[in-house]
Order: structure tokens, then C-alpha cells, then sequence
């Protein structure tokens, strides 16, 4: 999800073509967001930046936290843990999935930005919307194998913990038990462990299953109805946008429900990705009413306006993916974020 004043907003990133110079396409963008930390760079010199807004989730979860305070002490310091280090290198790694991704389709990587609802890989076109797709399933299948290794500290912990004639199942409870967690080191880790498991399933199901752009899911969503239904650009941007408002209406109502049952930290944190959501797919809509998809940071993207033309050809080429001949205005390189 776009964190703020990213550079599609400040800049207007397209990806049409035009018969720009070569050493505008090449140019690299530098991130420079005031308000977060350099974390320094990796994979070939990407830059990491985080956000200072990405300690929202933390505080909130934190401020929560406290009423249980006086009989879990350690319930605090497993809040932390959880919605600190172990979400950012959750984050981080998902991220590194569209970088890599990116990397092997011939695009470009700007950098990558970390911040509450998420992360943002600033990307480079790839040529065909088979290599969208590859980009966009790329981050949310990097879970797969973070949950496996949860799951692995969670079994080691977990016969350590059974030592003490505290049997468990072999699989982790979604529920926070606190008295589990409070017996001792082992107790601890073996829940931290199994939070982190379901960590990683919801955040792969979230960003894979749910076809809300500007969501993974939803730019699989777009690219599947040009490359495989062969719905035109502009009517898949606005199908699209009408899934996305809807489903993200129903997050700010089940929120909203939530708020007052129960459960007040996850629901103020899902209400804020739905309205996030709304608000994306309200500006794609409003985009598509103008039929002006070709300053768009995702649909306005070659492979989009071709129509899925350029996938058809790269596939029966059977050859590598290429970067895609793009440029933007006011010598401004194109860019293409990819949510996490």
C-alpha cells in the first residue's frame, strides 16, 4: 500500500510509451521521504527505507496491551516483539518477493518503503502482463515459506514446552494464551512462534485472496481479467474499482461492528485499510470516468493499455522477459508500485 506522499502521488509515474531519449528511461528516482529512517540497502544497492508511521500498528496494539498488564507482564513484551522486529522482517521479506520478482522480469527497483499497512516496492515496468502477475503473486508466496519456518521453531519450542507436561497440539492455536506464555521462556517463544505462523497465513491470504485494488490480490485480479478473460483495459480498471470499493465498504462496516463487540485494535487497524483501499479504488474509478487510465501508476503501465498484447508475444517466444521501452513526463523516470 502507497505510504505517504509516495512517488506516484508527488511525481505522476506513467509507463506509456513514448519516443523519449534512452538515458530518461534509465534514470533511477531517489526515495526521499522526510518522515522515515534509512535502513541502508540491499540486492544490488536497493535502498530500505521505514517510515516512522509504521510504529502506528505498534502503539496501538501497546496501548492495548496494558489493561492485561498487572497479571501478564510479559504480554507487553510479546506485543512488541510481535508487531515489531518479527512483522518487519515479515514486511520486509514479502517485499524482497516483488524486488527479486521485479529484478528477473528486467525491470527497475527504486526502493523499497516500509510503513503501517504494509510495505511499497518501488518497481520498474516489466514488459507483459504475465510478468505483472509473476511481480505481483511474488510477494504474498514469499508467507509460504516464512510460515513453514515459524512452524519449525514452533514444534522445536513446543516439545520443549511438553517436557513440562504442557501437551499442545502440533499445530498452533490461533488464540493468545496468556498463561502458556507465561510459564517460562519456552511457554513464550512457543506463542510468539504460533502468532507469527498465523501472521503469515492471514497476510498471504489478505494480499493474495482478496481482489481489493490496490492490493496484491487486486492487481492479479486486473491483470487476470486483460490476460485471461481479454476484457478491455478501461472496463477491467472499473471492474476492478467497483470490487475493491466494495469489498473495502465491508471492512470499514465489519470494523466498525468490531469496534463495539471486541477486538478494538484489529478493527481500528482494519478500518484503516479499508478506508485506504476505498480511497485508491475511488481515485481508479474516478480515472476511469475521465478515460484517463494512461497517468495511472498501474493501468496506465504498457502492458495494461496493450491489452495483454505484449504477454501473448513474450510467451510464445518462448524467450526472457526484457524491460519494457517506457518513459514519463517532465523527464521524470516511470515507476510502479507493488503493495504489499
Amino acid at each position: 500500500l502507497y505510504p505517504p506522499n509516495h512517488p506516484t502521488t508527488t511525481m505522476t509515474a506513467t509507463m506509456e510509451e513514448s519516443p523519449a531519449a534512452p538515458s530518461q528511461v534509465a534514470t533511477t528516482t531517489k526515495l526521499s521521504f522526510p518522515s522515515s529512517i534509512s535502513l541502508g540497502s540491499c540486492i544490488g544497492g536497493v535502498p530500505i527505507k521505514l517510515h516512522l508511521s509504521f510504529f502506528l500498528l505498534l502503539l496501538i496494539e501497546f496501548i492495548s496491551s496494558i489493561r492485561l498488564a498487572a497479571d501478564y507482564p510479559l504480554y507487553m513484551l510479546f506485543v512488541v516483539v510481535l508487531y515489531g522486529p518479527v512483522l518487519l522482517l515479515t514486511i520486509l521479506v514479502h517485499e524482497f518477493g516483488h524486488v527479486f520478482a521485479t529484478k528477473r522480469q528486467g525491470g527497475e527497483v527504486g526502493g523499497v518503503v516500509l510503513w503501517p499497512l504494509g510495505g511499497f516496492a518501488l518497481c520498474g515496468p516489466t514488459e507483459s502482463l504475465s510478468g505483472e502477475l509473476k511481480v505481483a503473486l511474488a510477494g504474498p508466496l514469499t508467507h509460504i515459506p516464512q510460515m513453514f519456518f515459524w512452524w519449525m521453531i514452533y514444534l522445536l519450542v513446543k516439545y520443549e514446552f511438553d517436557m513440562t507436561g504442557n501437551a499442545t497440539g502440533i499445530w498452533p492455536s490461533f488464540s493468545i494464551f496468556l498463561k502458556t506464555m507465561s510459564t517460562g521462556p519456552a511457554g513464550f517463544f512457543q506463542v510468539l512462534a504460533g502468532e507469527a505462523v498465523w501472521l503469515n497465513i492471514i497476510l498471504c491470504g489478505f494480499n493474495l485472496c482478496i481482489p481489493a485494488y490496490p492490493l496484491d490480490g487486486g492487481r492479479v485480479f486486473a491483470a487476470g481479467l486483460i490476460l485471461k478473460l481479454k476484457v478491455e483495459p478501461l472496463k477491467a480498471a472499473f471492474v476492478t474499482a467497483m470490487t475493491a470499493m466494495a469489498i473495502s465498504t465491508t471492512m470499514v462496516a465489519y470494523a466498525i461492528v468490531r469496534l463495539f463487540t471486541g477486538g478494538a485494535s484489529f478493527s481500528l487497524y482494519l478500518g484503516l485499510v479499508g478506508l485506504y483501499v476505498f480511497y485508491e479504488s475511488f481515485e481508479l474509478n474516478s480515472a476511469v470516468k475521465r478515460n484517463d487510465l494512461k497517468n495511472h501508476p498501474i493501468f496506465g503501465g504498457k502492458c495494461y493499455q496493450s491489452g495483454g498484447a505484449n504477454s501473448a508475444s513474450s510467451s510464445s517466444d518462448g524467450g526472457d522477459l526484457t524491460m519494457a521501452e517506457v518513459s514519463a513526463p517532465a523527464d521524470i523516470p516511470a515507476e510502479e508500485g507493488v503493495m504489499a
